[in-house]
């Protein structure tokens, strides 16, 4: 029994730390200098961010828990403690209720900061505020493909 939870504390431990050193996830390195001049909020006031795309910190940070494609099936999901999964960024319905400063949030502050799991970290220490809004408008554009609807 010793043996087993040896084992599965050594596992989480590897995978924890091939997730936050971006080791075997991110396909080329990534590059701090980007430009962020056009990072703004939209001026149509939709909710929205515009600006480029943040696939590769996605990639990279984001899929190892929520995987590639958003479904929250990314090769950490499964150990982020019983009962809890990363949740499905393809699910057009959830997004399109959530607004880009409460999905900043969550992203820059962590899920507790709007009280969800604490399994979601907070990025504040690893992202700009410009490349959370990156990665907003990817999940937005290519994941849910979906826009922030009032109510």
């Amino acid at each position: 029994m010793i043996s087993y939870r040896i084992r599965v504390i050594s596992t989480v431990i590897c995978l924890s730390m091939m997730a936050f050193s971006n080791a075997g996830f991110a396909k080329e390195p990534l590059k701090k200098e980007r430009s962020r001049s056009h990072i703004e909020l939209d001026p149509t006031n939709t909710g929205t961010y515009t600006g480029e795309a943040g696939k590769d910190n996605y990639i990279a940070n984001c899929s190892p828990c929520h995987g590639e494609t958003g479904k929250g099936d990314g090769p950490l999901a499964d150990t982020l403690g019983e009962g809890v999964r990363p949740r499905n960024l393809s699910d057009a319905n959830l997004l399109s209720a959530r607004t880009d400063e409460f999905l900043f949030k969550v992203t820059k502050s962590g899920g507790v900061s709007v009280g969800f799991s604490e399994s979601m970290p907070s990025w504040k220490e690893t992202f700009t505020d410009a490349e959370i809004k990156q990665i907003i408008q990817y999940v937005r554009n290519s994941i849910c493909k979906c826009k922030y609807k009032d109510k």
